[in-house]
């Protein structure tokens, strides 16, 4: 099975490169000469008969489709949050003194949205490593923290079945040998 890519959408504020690149990658390669005096507001104006007049009936639908598709909803929606090597979350705010009385304030959680479109262990594996720039080879596993503080090994059947919009806390633990890392989602 291919994996799916979603068509990125084309902005009105293309240049005639962006534009061009834009068919290019989009796989209308074939009609980036016809359109290379085109920028995205010039391509995105033209109709649905504009297109199937120009490119015929299966391209020019295509591509008007392409032009004018929405953005897919993702299928699941996870927040999650990197705790330091300390245990602490990444951001705090300090302790401060103001006419002579201390105060201290909450700590400041920063959460990452990541959004799935296949549910898989490997997808989000790959998202989490992204927004904390932990390279993809240094992690070893990945466990969601279950009850009573067990490590559940991350699988496809865990991902499917995470209520959307979950909110976690990644705790980086390194592995015996000291080479990799294992994380635990809280």
């Amino acid at each position: 099975m291919q994996p799916f890519f979603p068509v990125q959408q084309l902005s009105p504020t293309a240049s005639i490169q962006d534009t061009q690149k834009w068919l290019i990658k989009n796989r209308f390669s074939s009609y980036a000469r016809l359109f290379s005096h085109f920028s995205g507001s010039d391509l995105l104006k033209l109709t649905r008969d504009d297109l199937v007049q120009i490119c015929g009936p299966a391209d020019g639908i295509r591509l008007y489709n392409a032009l004018k598709s929405r953005s897919m909803r993702p299928r699941l929606t996870v927040y999650v949050c990197q705790e330091s090597p300390q245990g602490s979350p990444l951001l705090e705010r300090h302790c401060t003194i103001e006419n002579g009385e201390h105060r201290s304030s909450a700590t400041l959680h920063v959460y990452h949205a990541l959004y799935l479109e296949e549910l898989t262990a490997a997808e989000l594996i790959r998202k989490i490593a992204s927004v904390c720039s932990i390279p993809l080879g240094r992690i070893h596993q990945v466990y969601r923290q279950g009850p009573t503080g067990i490590h559940i090994l991350l699988s496809d059947q865990m991902v499917y079945n995470l209520s959307d919009e979950s909110c976690f806390l990644i705790s980086t633990v390194k592995d015996e040998l000291g080479e990799g890392l294992h994380l635990i989602l809280k």
